[in-house]
Protein backbone atom coordinates (compact mmCIF):
# COMPACT_ATOMS: atom_id res chain seq x y z
CA UNK A 1 0.00 0.00 0.00
CA UNK A 2 1.39 3.05 -0.91
CA UNK A 3 2.77 6.02 2.00
CA UNK A 4 -0.16 8.46 3.22
CA UNK A 5 1.25 11.61 4.62
CA UNK A 6 0.55 12.45 8.33
CA UNK A 7 -1.67 15.03 7.86
CA UNK A 8 -3.87 12.93 5.41
CA UNK A 9 -3.39 10.32 8.27
CA UNK A 10 -4.44 12.10 11.19
CA UNK A 11 -6.84 14.43 9.99
CA UNK A 12 -9.72 14.69 12.05
CA UNK A 13 -12.66 12.70 11.53
CA UNK A 14 -15.81 14.64 13.80
CA UNK A 15 -15.83 17.80 15.39
CA UNK A 16 -14.04 16.40 19.14
CA UNK A 17 -10.80 15.85 16.83
CA UNK A 18 -10.82 19.30 15.22
CA UNK A 19 -7.93 20.89 16.89
CA UNK A 20 -8.27 24.64 18.20
CA UNK A 21 -11.65 25.60 16.50
CA UNK A 22 -13.76 24.47 19.69
CA UNK A 23 -16.61 27.68 19.29
CA UNK A 24 -16.92 26.68 15.92
CA UNK A 25 -17.33 23.32 16.94
CA UNK A 26 -19.87 23.81 19.45
CA UNK A 27 -22.12 26.28 17.07
CA UNK A 28 -22.15 23.80 14.44
CA UNK A 29 -22.68 20.77 17.01
CA UNK A 30 -25.89 22.98 18.36
CA UNK A 31 -27.31 23.71 15.09
CA UNK A 32 -27.45 20.18 14.15
CA UNK A 33 -29.31 19.16 17.55
CA UNK A 34 -31.64 21.88 17.14
CA UNK A 35 -32.26 21.51 13.03
CA UNK A 36 -30.93 24.86 12.38
CA UNK A 37 -29.23 23.74 9.49
CA UNK A 38 -28.33 27.06 6.48
CA UNK A 39 -28.27 26.83 2.97
CA UNK A 40 -24.68 28.11 2.47
CA UNK A 41 -21.83 28.30 4.98
CA UNK A 42 -18.19 30.77 4.68
CA UNK A 43 -15.63 29.07 6.19
CA UNK A 44 -12.55 31.89 6.63
CA UNK A 45 -8.81 31.94 8.40
CA UNK A 46 -5.29 30.85 7.72
CA UNK A 47 -3.95 27.70 5.96
CA UNK A 48 -4.05 24.19 7.79
CA UNK A 49 -6.77 25.74 10.36
CA UNK A 50 -9.55 22.81 9.61
CA UNK A 51 -11.14 24.98 6.85
CA UNK A 52 -11.82 21.61 4.61
CA UNK A 53 -12.08 19.21 7.34
CA UNK A 54 -14.74 20.80 9.32
CA UNK A 55 -16.31 21.02 5.68
CA UNK A 56 -16.32 17.33 5.34
CA UNK A 57 -17.04 16.62 9.06
CA UNK A 58 -20.18 18.70 8.38
CA UNK A 59 -20.81 16.73 4.84
CA UNK A 60 -20.74 13.71 7.57
CA UNK A 61 -22.73 14.30 10.71
CA UNK A 62 -25.37 15.62 7.81
CA UNK A 63 -25.50 12.42 5.52
CA UNK A 64 -24.26 9.78 8.39
CA UNK A 65 -26.93 7.13 8.54
CA UNK A 66 -27.15 7.29 12.05
CA UNK A 67 -27.84 10.98 11.79
CA UNK A 68 -28.24 13.95 11.38
CA UNK A 69 -25.43 13.86 14.10
CA UNK A 70 -23.14 15.88 15.58
CA UNK A 71 -20.87 12.57 15.85
CA UNK A 72 -20.83 10.79 12.55
CA UNK A 73 -19.64 7.28 12.99
CA UNK A 74 -16.96 6.71 10.71
CA UNK A 75 -18.57 3.29 9.63
CA UNK A 76 -21.54 3.49 7.20
CA UNK A 77 -21.51 3.65 3.65
CA UNK A 78 -21.97 7.43 3.51
CA UNK A 79 -19.22 8.04 5.95
CA UNK A 80 -16.65 5.96 4.02
CA UNK A 81 -17.46 7.28 0.57
CA UNK A 82 -16.60 10.76 2.25
CA UNK A 83 -13.40 9.75 3.75
CA UNK A 84 -12.30 7.90 0.58
CA UNK A 85 -13.58 11.08 -1.11
CA UNK A 86 -15.87 9.02 -3.52
CA UNK A 87 -19.28 10.06 -2.80
CA UNK A 88 -21.64 11.25 -5.61
CA UNK A 89 -23.21 13.93 -3.09
CA UNK A 90 -20.10 15.43 -1.67
CA UNK A 91 -18.49 17.75 -4.72
CA UNK A 92 -14.84 19.04 -3.33
CA UNK A 93 -14.63 21.80 -6.39
CA UNK A 94 -10.96 23.79 -6.13
CA UNK A 95 -12.34 27.31 -7.32
CA UNK A 96 -8.67 28.11 -8.04
CA UNK A 97 -8.58 25.95 -11.55
CA UNK A 98 -12.56 26.56 -12.15
CA UNK A 99 -13.37 30.21 -11.45
CA UNK A 100 -14.81 30.84 -14.99
CA UNK A 101 -18.75 31.27 -15.44
CA UNK A 102 -18.81 27.96 -17.51
CA UNK A 103 -18.08 26.47 -14.47
CA UNK A 104 -20.58 28.13 -12.10
CA UNK A 105 -23.71 27.54 -14.81
CA UNK A 106 -22.97 23.94 -14.85
CA UNK A 107 -23.35 23.75 -10.51
CA UNK A 108 -26.68 25.52 -11.07
CA UNK A 109 -27.82 23.02 -13.10
CA UNK A 110 -26.47 20.28 -11.10
CA UNK A 111 -28.00 21.34 -8.21
CA UNK A 112 -31.96 20.88 -9.19
CA UNK A 113 -31.23 17.28 -9.21
CA UNK A 114 -31.65 14.86 -5.67
CA UNK A 115 -29.01 13.18 -3.78
CA UNK A 116 -27.95 9.85 -5.33
CA UNK A 117 -27.46 8.31 -1.81
CA UNK A 118 -27.60 11.02 0.96
CA UNK A 119 -29.84 13.07 2.72
CA UNK A 120 -28.05 16.40 1.21
CA UNK A 121 -25.63 17.30 -1.52
CA UNK A 122 -23.24 19.39 -0.10
CA UNK A 123 -20.74 21.54 -1.99
CA UNK A 124 -17.31 22.20 -0.96
CA UNK A 125 -15.83 25.05 -3.37
CA UNK A 126 -12.41 26.01 -1.83
CA UNK A 127 -10.21 28.79 -2.26
CA UNK A 128 -13.59 31.10 -3.33
CA UNK A 129 -12.02 33.97 -3.48
CA UNK A 130 -10.46 33.02 -6.95
CA UNK A 131 -13.87 32.71 -8.81
CA UNK A 132 -14.14 35.87 -11.04
CA UNK A 133 -16.82 38.75 -10.87
CA UNK A 134 -19.02 36.73 -13.35
CA UNK A 135 -18.98 33.31 -11.75
CA UNK A 136 -19.41 34.83 -8.31
CA UNK A 137 -22.68 37.10 -10.48
CA UNK A 138 -23.74 33.57 -11.32
CA UNK A 139 -23.76 31.74 -8.27
CA UNK A 140 -25.52 34.55 -6.21
CA UNK A 141 -29.58 33.28 -6.97
CA UNK A 142 -28.53 29.54 -6.22
CA UNK A 143 -26.41 30.57 -3.32
CA UNK A 144 -29.61 32.54 -2.24
CA UNK A 145 -32.18 30.09 -2.68
CA UNK A 146 -30.88 26.61 -3.03
CA UNK A 147 -33.08 23.58 -3.31
CA UNK A 148 -33.66 22.04 0.16
CA UNK A 149 -31.17 19.28 -0.28
CA UNK A 150 -28.11 21.31 -0.98
CA UNK A 151 -25.84 23.12 1.17
CA UNK A 152 -23.21 25.29 0.47
CA UNK A 153 -19.74 25.48 1.91
CA UNK A 154 -17.51 28.01 0.92
CA UNK A 155 -13.69 28.13 2.50
CA UNK A 156 -11.27 30.93 1.78
CA UNK A 157 -7.74 32.02 3.23
CA UNK A 158 -8.70 35.73 1.84
CA UNK A 159 -12.45 36.83 2.65
CA UNK A 160 -11.78 40.43 2.14
CA UNK A 161 -11.49 39.18 -1.62
CA UNK A 162 -15.12 38.38 -1.99
CA UNK A 163 -18.23 40.25 -2.47
CA UNK A 164 -20.68 41.61 -0.02
CA UNK A 165 -23.31 39.95 -1.99
CA UNK A 166 -21.79 36.69 -1.24
CA UNK A 167 -21.21 37.52 2.56
CA UNK A 168 -24.91 38.58 3.30
CA UNK A 169 -26.23 34.64 1.90
CA UNK A 170 -23.63 32.88 3.75
CA UNK A 171 -23.12 32.00 7.43
CA UNK A 172 -19.25 33.31 8.72
CA UNK A 173 -16.90 31.12 11.01
CA UNK A 174 -13.76 32.73 11.17
CA UNK A 175 -10.83 29.98 11.71
CA UNK A 176 -8.40 31.35 14.13
CA UNK A 177 -4.80 30.48 14.07
CA UNK A 178 -3.60 27.39 16.21
CA UNK A 179 -2.03 27.94 19.55
CA UNK A 180 1.72 26.85 19.70
CA UNK A 181 0.57 24.34 23.26
CA UNK A 182 -2.09 23.00 21.24
CA UNK A 183 -0.16 22.02 18.34
CA UNK A 184 2.45 20.53 20.32
CA UNK A 185 0.04 18.82 22.30
CA UNK A 186 -1.11 17.37 19.05
CA UNK A 187 2.40 16.64 17.62
CA UNK A 188 2.96 14.52 20.38
CA UNK A 189 -0.13 12.61 20.70
CA UNK A 190 0.65 11.77 16.43
CA UNK A 191 4.22 10.90 16.92
CA UNK A 192 3.17 8.20 20.30
CA UNK A 193 0.61 6.69 18.09
CA UNK A 194 2.01 6.40 15.06
CA UNK A 195 5.62 5.11 17.29
CA UNK A 196 7.77 8.01 16.08
CA UNK A 197 10.55 8.75 18.43
CA UNK A 198 10.93 12.93 18.61
CA UNK A 199 12.50 14.75 21.57
CA UNK A 200 10.25 17.62 22.97
CA UNK A 201 12.18 20.02 21.96
CA UNK A 202 12.21 19.51 18.69
CA UNK A 203 8.24 19.59 19.24
CA UNK A 204 8.25 22.52 20.56
CA UNK A 205 10.63 24.12 17.44
CA UNK A 206 8.10 22.37 14.53
CA UNK A 207 4.93 23.64 16.35
CA UNK A 208 6.28 27.16 16.99
CA UNK A 209 7.62 27.17 13.17
CA UNK A 210 4.32 26.14 11.87
CA UNK A 211 3.15 29.15 12.50
CA UNK A 212 -0.29 28.54 13.51
CA UNK A 213 -0.63 26.08 10.76
CA UNK A 214 -1.65 22.26 12.19
CA UNK A 215 -1.18 20.75 8.77
CA UNK A 216 2.19 22.43 8.20
CA UNK A 217 3.26 21.08 11.84
CA UNK A 218 2.59 17.51 10.84
CA UNK A 219 4.34 18.08 7.62
CA UNK A 220 7.06 19.43 8.98
CA UNK A 221 7.43 16.60 11.69
CA UNK A 222 6.63 13.76 8.59
CA UNK A 223 9.69 15.59 6.61
CA UNK A 224 11.71 15.64 9.85
CA UNK A 225 11.26 11.54 10.42
CA UNK A 226 12.66 10.43 6.51
CA UNK A 227 16.05 12.99 7.47
CA UNK A 228 16.69 11.48 10.67
CA UNK A 229 17.02 7.40 11.36
CA UNK A 230 16.72 7.64 15.00
CA UNK A 231 15.08 10.12 17.33
CA UNK A 232 14.04 13.28 16.14
CA UNK A 233 15.93 15.97 17.85
CA UNK A 234 16.09 19.82 18.24
CA UNK A 235 19.34 19.98 15.43
CA UNK A 236 17.85 17.63 12.74
CA UNK A 237 15.17 20.49 13.06
CA UNK A 238 17.00 23.26 13.12
CA UNK A 239 19.01 22.00 9.67
CA UNK A 240 16.09 20.61 8.36
CA UNK A 241 14.34 24.26 8.48
CA UNK A 242 17.26 26.12 7.74
CA UNK A 243 16.94 28.22 11.32
CA UNK A 244 20.19 30.12 12.81
CA UNK A 245 19.55 28.86 16.13
CA UNK A 246 19.44 30.34 19.53
CA UNK A 247 23.02 30.70 20.31
CA UNK A 248 23.39 32.53 17.15
CA UNK A 249 20.94 35.09 17.93
CA UNK A 250 21.95 35.18 21.49
CA UNK A 251 25.56 36.37 20.40
CA UNK A 252 23.95 38.69 17.90
CA UNK A 253 22.18 40.21 20.82
CA UNK A 254 25.15 40.73 23.09
CA UNK A 255 27.33 42.20 20.30
CA UNK A 256 24.89 44.72 19.89
CA UNK A 257 24.01 45.23 22.80
CA UNK A 258 27.85 46.69 23.95
CA UNK A 259 28.17 48.21 20.56
CA UNK A 260 30.72 46.27 18.99
CA UNK A 261 30.42 46.33 15.58
CA UNK A 262 33.60 43.90 14.43
CA UNK A 263 32.30 40.99 16.66
CA UNK A 264 29.06 41.67 14.71
CA UNK A 265 30.14 41.35 11.41
CA UNK A 266 32.68 38.32 12.05
CA UNK A 267 29.33 36.60 13.57
CA UNK A 268 27.39 37.33 10.27
CA UNK A 269 30.25 36.07 8.33
CA UNK A 270 29.87 32.90 9.96
CA UNK A 271 26.53 32.41 10.28
CA UNK A 272 26.26 33.09 6.50
CA UNK A 273 28.97 30.94 5.62
CA UNK A 274 26.92 27.57 7.53
CA UNK A 275 25.03 28.56 4.40
CA UNK A 276 21.35 29.99 6.57
CA UNK A 277 19.53 32.55 4.93
CA UNK A 278 19.82 36.47 5.02
CA UNK A 279 16.20 37.32 5.86
CA UNK A 280 16.09 34.13 8.11
CA UNK A 281 18.82 35.85 10.36
CA UNK A 282 16.42 38.84 10.24
CA UNK A 283 13.55 37.05 11.60
CA UNK A 284 15.31 35.41 14.23
CA UNK A 285 17.00 38.64 15.56
CA UNK A 286 13.29 40.11 15.30
CA UNK A 287 11.78 37.10 17.07
CA UNK A 288 13.88 37.25 20.13
CA UNK A 289 13.54 41.09 20.29
CA UNK A 290 9.50 40.58 20.84
CA UNK A 291 10.73 38.05 23.77
CA UNK A 292 12.81 40.75 25.04
CA UNK A 293 10.47 43.20 24.65
CA UNK A 294 7.43 41.09 26.10
CA UNK A 295 10.23 39.74 29.30
CA UNK A 296 11.06 43.59 29.51
CA UNK A 297 7.36 45.06 29.79
CA UNK A 298 5.92 41.83 31.94
CA UNK A 299 8.19 39.53 33.27
CA UNK A 300 6.00 37.44 34.76
CA UNK A 301 3.38 37.27 31.38
CA UNK A 302 2.98 33.62 30.16
CA UNK A 303 0.16 34.35 27.87
CA UNK A 304 2.27 33.98 24.53
CA UNK A 305 5.07 31.62 23.20
CA UNK A 306 8.20 32.92 22.88
CA UNK A 307 11.13 32.47 20.42
CA UNK A 308 13.39 32.40 23.80
CA UNK A 309 12.38 30.47 26.35
CA UNK A 310 15.51 30.57 28.92
CA UNK A 311 14.76 33.20 31.53
CA UNK A 312 18.15 34.04 32.51
CA UNK A 313 19.41 34.74 29.20
CA UNK A 314 16.14 37.32 28.92
CA UNK A 315 16.80 38.93 31.96
CA UNK A 316 20.60 39.76 31.35
CA UNK A 317 19.99 40.79 27.48
CA UNK A 318 17.06 42.53 28.60
CA UNK A 319 18.45 44.88 31.24
CA UNK A 320 21.31 45.83 28.52
CA UNK A 321 18.46 47.58 26.61
CA UNK A 322 15.96 50.20 27.29
CA UNK A 323 12.69 49.26 25.98
CA UNK A 324 12.21 51.93 23.42
CA UNK A 325 15.64 50.64 22.49
CA UNK A 326 14.22 47.01 22.07
CA UNK A 327 11.21 48.57 20.44
CA UNK A 328 13.04 50.35 17.83
CA UNK A 329 15.42 47.31 16.96
CA UNK A 330 12.43 45.01 16.15
CA UNK A 331 11.53 47.85 13.81
CA UNK A 332 14.38 48.12 11.70
CA UNK A 333 14.83 44.69 11.66
CA UNK A 334 11.93 43.75 10.16
CA UNK A 335 12.07 46.66 7.61
CA UNK A 336 15.37 44.96 6.67
CA UNK A 337 13.86 41.76 6.48
CA UNK A 338 10.82 43.30 3.91
CA UNK A 339 14.20 45.14 2.13
CA UNK A 340 16.26 42.30 1.76
CA UNK A 341 13.14 40.24 0.23
CA UNK A 342 13.44 42.06 -3.03
CA UNK A 343 17.43 43.68 -2.88
CA UNK A 344 19.99 42.74 -5.43
CA UNK A 345 22.71 41.82 -2.59
CA UNK A 346 20.51 40.78 0.74
CA UNK A 347 23.66 40.64 2.40
CA UNK A 348 24.54 44.07 2.53
CA UNK A 349 21.06 45.31 3.93
CA UNK A 350 21.69 43.00 6.64
CA UNK A 351 24.87 44.19 7.58
CA UNK A 352 23.43 47.73 7.26
CA UNK A 353 20.88 46.94 9.45
CA UNK A 354 22.95 45.33 12.47
CA UNK A 355 25.18 48.12 12.32
CA UNK A 356 22.69 50.53 12.75
CA UNK A 357 21.79 48.90 15.76
CA UNK A 358 24.99 49.05 17.08
CA UNK A 359 25.13 52.70 16.58
CA UNK A 360 21.67 53.08 17.77
CA UNK A 361 21.36 55.73 15.03
CA UNK A 362 17.62 57.08 13.83
CA UNK A 363 15.84 56.70 17.24
CA UNK A 364 15.33 58.31 19.65
CA UNK A 365 13.63 56.97 22.92
CA UNK A 366 10.76 58.90 24.76
CA UNK A 367 12.30 58.13 28.03
CA UNK A 368 15.56 60.65 26.43
CA UNK A 369 12.98 62.87 24.70
CA UNK A 370 11.17 63.61 27.82
CA UNK A 371 14.64 64.40 29.59
CA UNK A 372 15.86 66.68 26.53
CA UNK A 373 12.31 68.58 26.80
CA UNK A 374 13.05 69.10 30.40
CA UNK A 375 16.24 70.17 29.98
CA UNK A 376 14.86 72.60 27.81
CA UNK A 377 12.19 73.89 29.77
CA UNK A 378 14.73 74.36 33.27
CA UNK A 379 16.95 76.45 30.82
CA UNK A 380 14.45 78.60 29.67
CA UNK A 381 12.93 79.40 33.26
CA UNK A 382 16.50 79.88 34.52
CA UNK A 383 17.41 82.61 32.11
CA UNK A 384 13.99 84.52 32.44
CA UNK A 385 14.59 84.39 36.59
CA UNK A 386 18.27 85.38 36.04
CA UNK A 387 17.05 88.79 33.13
CA UNK A 388 13.88 89.10 36.02
CA UNK A 389 16.46 90.38 38.78
CA UNK A 390 18.55 92.72 36.51
CA UNK A 391 17.89 96.33 37.56
CA UNK A 392 16.26 97.96 34.44
CA UNK A 393 16.17 102.41 34.45
CA UNK A 394 12.37 103.08 33.21
CA UNK A 395 12.85 107.07 33.07
CA UNK A 396 13.89 109.43 30.18
CA UNK A 397 14.08 107.10 27.34
CA UNK A 398 13.24 109.21 24.46
CA UNK A 399 10.40 107.94 22.01
CA UNK A 400 11.29 106.07 19.13
CA UNK A 401 9.08 105.74 16.17
CA UNK A 402 8.65 102.62 14.76
CA UNK A 403 9.35 102.20 10.89
CA UNK A 404 5.28 102.00 10.53
CA UNK A 405 4.93 105.52 12.45
CA UNK A 406 7.43 106.36 10.06
CA UNK A 407 5.99 105.78 6.79
CA UNK A 408 2.10 106.99 7.99
CA UNK A 409 3.72 110.78 9.14
CA UNK A 410 6.79 111.07 6.69
CA UNK A 411 9.16 113.87 8.02
CA UNK A 412 9.61 117.00 6.12
CA UNK A 413 13.39 116.96 4.86
CA UNK A 414 15.48 119.85 5.90
CA UNK A 415 18.95 120.77 5.95
CA UNK A 416 19.53 119.16 9.52
CA UNK A 417 17.70 116.59 10.38
CA UNK A 418 15.08 116.77 12.52
CA UNK A 419 15.06 115.96 16.38
CA UNK A 420 11.77 114.71 17.99
CA UNK A 421 11.68 115.69 21.51
CA UNK A 422 11.44 112.72 24.03
CA UNK A 423 7.68 112.29 25.42
CA UNK A 424 8.31 111.84 29.76
CA UNK A 425 4.66 110.72 30.59
CA UNK A 426 5.46 108.24 32.73
CA UNK A 427 1.90 108.62 34.66
CA UNK A 428 -1.24 106.71 33.98
CA UNK A 429 -3.99 108.06 33.04
CA UNK A 430 -6.87 106.40 35.07
CA UNK A 431 -5.54 102.78 36.18
CA UNK A 432 -2.70 103.38 38.67
CA UNK A 433 1.30 102.86 38.41
CA UNK A 434 3.12 101.50 35.30
CA UNK A 435 4.74 98.88 37.81
CA UNK A 436 1.51 97.41 38.70
CA UNK A 437 -0.28 97.23 35.37
CA UNK A 438 2.80 95.42 33.98
CA UNK A 439 2.59 93.36 37.31
CA UNK A 440 -0.86 92.84 36.12
CA UNK A 441 -0.21 91.50 32.76
CA UNK A 442 2.32 89.34 33.88
CA UNK A 443 0.03 87.44 36.18
CA UNK A 444 -2.94 87.39 33.43
CA UNK A 445 -0.27 85.62 31.30
CA UNK A 446 0.65 82.91 33.58
CA UNK A 447 -3.30 82.83 34.34
CA UNK A 448 -3.90 82.22 30.77
CA UNK A 449 -1.07 79.66 30.40
CA UNK A 450 1.02 81.77 27.66
CA UNK A 451 4.36 80.99 29.60
CA UNK A 452 6.74 81.43 26.71
CA UNK A 453 5.01 85.42 26.29
CA UNK A 454 5.66 85.80 29.64
CA UNK A 455 8.86 84.78 29.53
CA UNK A 456 9.81 87.30 26.64
CA UNK A 457 7.75 89.78 28.55
CA UNK A 458 9.42 89.51 31.65
CA UNK A 459 12.32 90.95 30.71
CA UNK A 460 11.04 94.58 29.56
CA UNK A 461 9.49 97.09 31.69
CA UNK A 462 6.62 100.38 30.98
CA UNK A 463 8.93 103.22 30.42
CA UNK A 464 5.75 105.30 28.79
CA UNK A 465 2.28 104.92 29.17
CA UNK A 466 -0.11 107.37 27.56
CA UNK A 467 -3.48 107.23 26.23
CA UNK A 468 -3.04 105.47 23.56
CA UNK A 469 0.56 103.63 23.35
CA UNK A 470 2.52 102.01 26.09
CA UNK A 471 6.46 101.84 25.25
CA UNK A 472 7.92 99.03 26.42
CA UNK A 473 12.22 98.27 27.09
CA UNK A 474 13.26 95.06 26.83
CA UNK A 475 17.27 94.35 27.94
CA UNK A 476 17.29 91.69 25.32
CA UNK A 477 17.41 92.14 21.68
CA UNK A 478 15.43 88.75 21.38
CA UNK A 479 12.84 89.34 23.56
CA UNK A 480 12.25 92.88 21.92
CA UNK A 481 11.80 91.36 18.39
CA UNK A 482 9.76 88.66 19.23
CA UNK A 483 7.30 90.47 21.53
CA UNK A 484 6.77 92.65 18.52
CA UNK A 485 5.65 89.69 15.89
CA UNK A 486 2.23 90.18 15.32
CA UNK A 487 0.85 86.85 17.16
CA UNK A 488 2.77 88.28 20.64
CA UNK A 489 1.88 91.73 19.90
CA UNK A 490 -1.53 91.04 19.62
CA UNK A 491 -2.08 88.85 22.92
CA UNK A 492 -0.18 91.47 25.12
CA UNK A 493 -2.28 94.23 23.55
CA UNK A 494 -5.47 92.44 24.04
CA UNK A 495 -4.42 91.96 27.40
CA UNK A 496 -3.87 95.73 28.18
CA UNK A 497 -7.26 96.61 26.88
CA UNK A 498 -9.05 94.43 29.32
CA UNK A 499 -6.85 95.88 32.46
CA UNK A 500 -7.35 99.43 31.36
CA UNK A 501 -10.52 99.51 29.55
CA UNK A 502 -9.49 100.92 26.83
CA UNK A 503 -7.68 100.32 23.03
CA UNK A 504 -3.64 100.58 23.29
CA UNK A 505 -1.07 100.03 20.96
CA UNK A 506 2.24 98.64 21.72
CA UNK A 507 5.90 99.68 21.22
CA UNK A 508 8.95 98.13 22.10
CA UNK A 509 12.29 99.59 22.45
CA UNK A 510 15.88 98.20 23.38
CA UNK A 511 16.85 99.43 26.71
CA UNK A 512 20.34 101.80 24.95
CA UNK A 513 21.68 104.97 26.55
CA UNK A 514 22.21 107.64 24.07
CA UNK A 515 24.90 107.68 21.73
CA UNK A 516 28.04 109.62 23.20
CA UNK A 517 30.03 110.74 20.09
CA UNK A 518 33.58 112.43 20.16
CA UNK A 519 34.71 114.83 18.09
CA UNK A 520 37.63 115.62 19.32
CA UNK A 521 41.15 116.22 17.18
CA UNK A 522 44.43 115.66 17.81
CA UNK A 523 44.99 119.61 17.86
CA UNK A 524 43.28 122.71 18.08
CA UNK A 525 40.72 123.63 15.05
CA UNK A 526 38.89 126.36 14.41
CA UNK A 527 34.96 126.84 15.22
CA UNK A 528 33.27 125.23 12.22
CA UNK A 529 36.15 123.48 10.86
CA UNK A 530 36.44 119.54 9.65
CA UNK A 531 36.36 118.31 13.28
CA UNK A 532 33.14 119.36 14.21
CA UNK A 533 31.74 118.00 10.99
CA UNK A 534 29.17 115.34 12.13
CA UNK A 535 30.08 111.85 10.34
CA UNK A 536 27.16 110.99 7.74
CA UNK A 537 26.39 107.17 9.82
CA UNK A 538 25.94 109.48 12.86
CA UNK A 539 23.14 111.40 10.89
CA UNK A 540 21.89 108.46 9.65
CA UNK A 541 21.65 107.31 13.13
CA UNK A 542 20.00 110.72 14.41
CA UNK A 543 17.13 110.05 11.55
CA UNK A 544 16.44 106.78 12.83
CA UNK A 545 16.63 106.44 16.73
CA UNK A 546 16.44 110.41 17.54
CA UNK A 547 18.97 112.53 19.80
CA UNK A 548 21.54 114.63 19.12
CA UNK A 549 25.88 114.19 18.69
CA UNK A 550 27.81 115.61 21.57
CA UNK A 551 31.08 116.62 22.12
CA UNK A 552 33.08 114.31 24.45
CA UNK A 553 34.68 115.99 27.37
CA UNK A 554 37.72 114.94 29.23
CA UNK A 555 40.09 116.66 31.74
CA UNK A 556 37.88 120.09 31.55
CA UNK A 557 38.85 120.24 27.20
CA UNK A 558 36.68 120.35 24.53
Amino acid sequence: MAYVALYRQWRPQDFDNLIGQEPISTTLKNAINTGKIAHAYLFAGPRGTGKTSTAKILAKTLNCAEGPTDTPCNRCANCERINAGTSMDVFEIDAASNRGIDEIRDLREAVKFAPVDARYKVYIIDEVHMLTTEAFNALLKTLEEPPAHVVFVLATTEPHKIPATIHSRCQRYDFRRIAVSEIERRLNDVAQKSELDVTAEALHMIAVHADGSMRDALSILDQCTTVSDGAVVADAVRNLLGLVGHDWVWKLTDAVADRDAAAVMLLLDEIIALGKDVRQILLEVALHGRSLMLYKAVPDFKGAAMYSEDKDVLAKQSSKFTYDEIVGMIQAVQLAANEAKWAAEPRITLEMAMLALCRRTGSEGFEALAERVKTLEMAVLARSTLVEALPVKTQNVSKVQSPQSLRRKPETVNDKPAIEKPDVTLGVSSDGKPEEIWEAVLKDLIASGKRSVHACLAQGRIAILNDSQVTVEFASLFAKERSEKEDYCNIIEKILARILGRQIRLHCVLATAQPVISTKASGPAAPGGEDNKVHPAVEAAIKIFGGRAIKEEKNGEE
